[in-house]
C-alpha cells in the first residue's frame, strides 16, 4: 500500500491544532451522528458517501451505480458488521470528491438501502482505503471539516499508524483496574468512539458488559452492547469515558 496514505489523528482524533496539518482541497463533509458523509461524482451522477476508513474497498448502491453508467461483473460476498452480503464487482470508474481530488477505483455494488435508512442519510455509497490511500486525509471533528491533499508534510505531532489494508493504532484502554493494549482500527464508519472484538474484551476486561442496542452495517441492523470504559490513551493523550461496543 502506497506510504503517502496518512491519516492525521492529531487533528482527526482529537479535534487539537496543528499547524502542519495538511494543505489541500476541502471535501463537502456532513458530519451526522458521530459520521462523515461526502459529496461524490462519477460520470456526472452525484450522490452522497459515508466516509469509512475501515473499509477496504469503496461500495456502490445499486442504484447509483445504474446512475453512473457502471458496468457490473462476477458476483462476491462482502463483510460487515452483521455478516456477509451478496454483491457484484463493478468495472473501473473515476470517483471524484465533490471540490476536490480524483482517483481511478473498482467499486463493490451492494443494496445499502438498510443502511441508508438507519443512519437518515439518503446514502449513495461507502468511501473506501481503495480511494483513500493515494491521499493526506485530515479530519477534523472539532470544527467538522475533512480536507484531502495529494502531498503534504506529515503534522510535527502526528503518531505512527499501521497500514493492513486499512490504518490502525496502537492504543490502552483502562476499565475498573484492568489495562488493555493493542492494535485498534481507525474506523470513522462506527459511530461508537470504540468497538472492542468480544473475545478481546471478554479476556483483557473481564466481565464488562453494555446495554443491548441496534448496530448499523452495510449487512443492515446488528446487536451491540453500548457502554463506557474509564479511559482510552491513544498518541500520547488520554480520552476519559469513551463510548464502546463491548460486542
Amino acid at each position: 500500500m502506497p506510504l503517502r496514505a496518512l491519516i492525521a489523528l492529531v487533528v482527526g482524533l482529537f479535534g487539537l491544532a496543528s499547524t502542519a496539518a495538511a494543505q489541500g482541497a476541502p471535501a463537502g463533509a456532513h458530519f451526522k451522528n458521530g459520521l462523515i458523509f461526502v459529496d461524490v461524482q462519477v460520470n456526472g451522477a452525484s450522490g452522497v458517501f459515508l466516509l469509512d476508513t475501515g473499509a477496504a474497498a469503496s461500495v456502490f448502491d445499486p442504484r447509483f451505480a445504474e446512475a453512473a453508467g457502471v458496468h457490473l461483473g462476477r458476483s462476491r460476498q462482502i463483510e460487515g458488521r452483521g455478516g456477509d452480503v451478496a454483491a457484484r464487482q463493478g468495472q473501473a470508474v473515476q470517483l471524484a470528491l465533490a471540490g476536490g481530488p480524483r482517483a481511478r477505483i473498482e467499486p463493490v455494488v451492494t443494496d445499502l438501502s438498510e443502511a441508508s435508512s438507519a443512519m437518515g442519510v439518503p446514502l449513495a455509497g461507502i468511501l473506501g482505503e481503495d480511494f483513500l490511500q493515494g491521499f493526506v486525509l485530515t479530519l477534523n471533528y472539532r470544527d467538522q471539516s475533512v480536507t484531502v491533499a495529494g502531498e503534504a508534510a506529515d503534522p510535527a505531532d502526528a503518531t505512527p499508524i499501521r497500514f493492513g489494508r486499512t490504518p490502525y493504532v496502537a492504543a490502552q484502554v483502562r476499565l475498573g483496574g484492568r489495562t488493555a493494549g493493542g492494535d485498534f482500527e481507525i474506523d470513522t464508519g462506527s459511530n461508537t468512539a470504540i468497538e472492542f472484538w468480544g473475545p478481546f474484551a471478554q479476556s483483557a476486561l473481564g466481565d464488562a458488559r453494555g446495554t443491548r442496542d441496534i448496530g448499523l452495517g452495510v449487512a443492515g441492523e446488528s446487536t451491540i452492547e453500548r457502554g463506557h470504559v474509564d479511559s482510552l490513551d491513544v498518541a500520547g493523550r488520554r480520552i476519559m469515558g469513551p463510548q464502546v461496543n463491548f460486542a
